[in-house]
């Protein structure tokens, strides 16, 4: 989501932090950042069908076509996407360098939901975030169905 500040700005109310700016972005897009293996498919499954109950598109790198420069896709996406959804299970390096570029370009903590599988060791950067840890694919469902609804509220505020 395009904004003139950055997380860093909200997070310590720096004088860039603007509380009116909703930024820019694609309705009902929701990116989610994540890594790739069998188990997370079924995460990202679990998310995608939560997300389509509610009238979202959620997609993620690997949902593009031909041979067009991935981290550019990557980026298009987190720069355009009402909604993140960041899974910070298997602490791959690739997913906290696209959540530190989605601070970095103006999403604020509400447009983020930062979650992990249980078991998951948060890396020292990121364990004052608040991230919610789901035990299986259900629960993670739980988690998706009660936070979006609230983050879509506060992206839409004043529209």
């Amino acid at each position: 989501m395009g904004r003139d500040h950055s997380y860093m700005d909200e997070a310590f109310r720096s004088r860039r932090f603007d509380p009116t700016d909703r930024g820019t972005y694609v309705r009902d897009l929701v990116f989610v950042i994540m890594a790739f293996s069998d188990d997370m498919d079924r995460a990202y499954e679990s998310i995608r069908d939560e997300c389509r109950k509610m009238g979202l598109t959620a997609k993620r790198a690997d949902d593009g076509v031909g041979s067009g420069i991935i981290l550019r896709e990557i980026t298009d996406s987190i720069e355009k996407a009402e909604l993140l959804i960041c899974d910070l299970t298997h602490q791959r390096p690739n997913v906290y360098y696209e959540l530190g570029y989605a601070h970095g370009v103006g999403n604020e903590s509400s447009d983020i939901l930062l979650i992990a599988r249980e078991g998951t060791v948060l890396h020292f950067d990121i364990a004052p975030l608040r991230v919610q840890f789901y035990r299986d694919e259900q629960h993670l469902r739980t988690l998706v169905a009660r936070n979006i609804p609230g983050m879509l509220q506060r992206s839409r505020q004043g529209l």
